[in-house]
């Protein structure tokens, strides 16, 4: 039995191979010819297939014209004449013409070739009838169709990849009848691209057959969007039937896994850090699980997207631009990870025992009261670094930094009853701290240590801010282009001192005027306590004031101006509290 398993092979693979190279030598054709308003040109077209001694049926479908095409057809006795009450499409008119058809090859040919010659008639049939093709289609030199370079050629390279036609919507071709009455021939524009697809997917063997020249009657625009449509629809059909959406869907629910797969790490890391009820187990559980699916998504798409675009054969800026359209959401997606790893990565501090991970994120404040400075600020982190050299004395803080701790460039900061100014960053270093060594070791805080916004006030807690108070706001209302009232601001300075802390607590609006005009006002608050009253650095009063003291604290002549301090309620609340006189500060003093 085994012995002559061989031969059995042979004889099937002869047969296979005899019957896809079915010869169709003398054999005959007949030719359809689509025909709508064509009296200029279907009478050259007729005395030219008559010419070629192997078509021996010519059939005319007059597609409702309204000029003389049937006219001109009915001249010719030997041409069958069929018509249609009104315009169906030229898929129609090829259904109808294919009924009529008797022989075995059939040649389909437009009727608006004005100047197709008989040798290239005698080209599209000659591979049929010589066994070498099923079917043929025709290419001819002529300036690229629009509806073909920027509508089918980019669809077939997507969903056909293996289809390579240099015009693959040219209407001139011929095919064996048996295949054609097993095919649903649409009814428009689509029919000629709709049987090439059709031969395709059922393996039969298309070639594609240089004629030369051709002249062809150009369409307008609006015929062209009629045709851009049809086409477009013919060949997504066409996707679905034969399943060519199959690597698509699959390959877009491998994107939307792989999404799924970075969000899940994305979230687990989130919950890790920042969700206080997302324990640290199910935080790496969820992490994990994340890194398996993308990971197994990650390689399924890169197989599918080589072997999709090995298949096009495109140049590779091409593909590039494809693979970033395809994958965008994807690519976003790897790129939000990165800059979370790597921002875990700049907060990793590594010591002999341990390595410790705390990300300082940034902090969104939205002030909800009338203010001077920016309503909506985004501040932190910060970095804290050495001072620069001979910049012992000073602090060098961002402004959003001055903004938390509720104070000016040019204010005292007193760390240890020493005095340290603080002033603005140098270039770009708006995420930096420059502090001393000494007050960083009364701080009890290391260089390189980053800060978070939040926590700024507590790194300066229970330290003194001296601040030197000029409301230009208050300056220009109260001297509304008064010059007297102007010099009284100007040859005015006020000094607030007051603790930095981190409760918040109900606030009190401090206004000093002189001689009747406010020269600053002031936010803070109040604890049980005796608080110290200076003009020009020597005391003049003392008062005790709590939480709910309001009102005027003092009025009378220093230096022989008219002073007074008036304290009203505020909506708000404060972090900076005044300095009571155990703090060996004056909290105000003011210099005429």
């Amino acid at each position: 039995m085994f012995q002559i398993l061989p031969f059995i092979i042979i004889i099937l693979a002869s047969l296979l191979f005899f019957n896809n190279s079915k010869s169709y030598v003398n054999k005959t054709v007949s030719i359809v010819i689509p025909a709508f308003n064509e009296e200029k040109s279907i009478g050259h077209v007729l005395e030219t297939v008559k010419k070629v001694s192997e078509i021996t049926q010519i059939i005319v479908v007059d597609d409702g014209s309204t000029d003389n095409t049937s006219k001109i057809v009915s001249k010719f006795n030997d041409v069958i004449l069929l018509k249609h009450e009104k315009n169906k499409g030229k898929g129609s008119a090829m259904k109808t013409g294919l009924k009529k058809v008797t022989n075995e090859i059939v040649l389909f040919l437009d009727a608006d070739l004005s100047e197709i010659n008989q040798y290239q008639v005698e080209a599209i049939i000659k591979p049929i009838l010589e066994g070498n093709a099923d079917i043929t289609k025709t290419k001819f030199k002529r300036e690229a169709g629009r509806v073909t370079e920027l509508t089918a050629k980019p669809l077939l390279q997507f969903f056909f990849p293996e289809l390579n036609f240099d015009q693959p919507l040219s209407g001139q071709f011929a095919a064996i009848k048996s295949f054609l009455d097993k095919i649903d021939l649409e009814h428009d524009y689509g029919v000629d691209i709709g049987i090439v697809l059709d031969a395709d997917a059922q393996g039969m063997r298309i070639e594609e057959v240089d004629i030369g020249n051709m002249v062809h009657e150009m369409s307008t625009l609006q015929e062209l969007n009629i045709m851009a449509n049809e086409v477009v629809r013919t060949i997504v059909d066409r996707a679905i039937s034969y399943g060519r959406l199959t690597l698509v869907d699959d390959l877009g629910n491998a994107i939307r896994m792989e999404i799924m797969g970075l969000s899940l790490i994305t979230f687990g890391i989130f919950g890790l850090f920042f969700i206080k009820y997302m324990g640290t187990l199910v935080s790496a559980l969820v992490i994990l699980l994340g890194l398996f699916i993308s990971l197994f998504y990650i390689f399924k798409i890169i197989r599918m997207s080589f072997r999709m675009y090995k298949q096009t054969k495109i140049p590779t800026l091409q593909i590039f631009k494809s693979f970033m359209r395809m994958h965008f959401p994807v690519v976003i997606s790897v790129i939000i990870l990165f800059a979370i790893v790597v921002s875990l990565l700049g907060s990793v501090n590594i010591s002999s025992n341990e390595i410790s991970i705390e990300p300082a994120s940034k902090n969104l404040v939205i002030s909800t009261v009338s203010q001077p400075r920016s309503s909506v600020d985004v501040r932190g982190p910060y970095t804290v670094e050495s001072a620069l050299e001979n910049e012992q004395h000073l602090i060098r803080l961002s402004n959003s930094a001055l903004n938390t701790l509720q104070a000016h460039y040019g204010d005292f900061m007193y760390i240890d009853g020493k005095s340290y100014q603080l002033e603005q960053p140098v270039g770009n270093e708006n995420d930096l701290i420059r502090i001393s060594e000494d007050p960083r070791k009364v701080l009890d805080i290391a260089t390189e240590t980053v800060v978070r916004d939040s926590d700024l006030r507590g790194l300066f807690e229970n330290t003194y801010l001296v601040r030197n108070i000029h409301n230009d706001e208050v300056a220009n209302i109260e001297a509304d282009g008064n010059q007297t009232k102007l010099d009284i601001i100007n040859n005015t300075t006020v000094n607030v001192v007051s603790q930095i802390t981190t409760q918040a607590r109900s606030a009190k609006i401090l206004s000093v005027y002189v001689n009747n005009t406010k020269v600053a006002q002031v936010t803070g608050s109040f604890v049980n306590g005796t608080y110290l009253f200076s003009v020009n650095n020597e005391t003049v009063d003392s008062f005790d004031l709590n939480s709910s003291s309001h009102g005027l604290l003092y009025n009378g002549t220093c230096d022989g101006q008219y002073v007074e301090v008036v304290v009203e309620s505020s909506d708000a609340n404060s972090t900076n509290l005044f300095a009571d006189s155990s703090s060996k500060f004056r909290f105000l003093n003011i210099n005429i």
